[in-house]
């Protein structure tokens, strides 16, 4: 099974979580529409970086005033 990094934004509390370990079957791109059709504000990637420590440094510099959070919004 294939893993990679995915990042979850939560516009409305203007937080980020980045997965380290995601898989299809995590099904975050479920869990954000589900979320969006629920009226959140919320959107998924996955990063184009090799460590998740990239991608932070990245979504903080993409999403400023965003912190990061190590618990997923959805």
């Amino acid at each position: 099974m294939e893993k990679f990094i995915q990042v979850v934004v939560d516009h409305d509390k203007k937080k980020f979580h980045v997965e380290s370990e995601a898989t299809g079957e995590s099904n975050y791109d479920e869990r954000v529409e589900k979320a969006k059709n629920n009226g959140r504000d919320v959107g998924t990637f996955r990063s184009r970086l090799d460590t998740v420590e990239k991608t932070i440094d990245a979504a903080q510099h993409e999403y400023k005033g965003y912190s990061h959070t190590e618990e997923s919004p959805v």
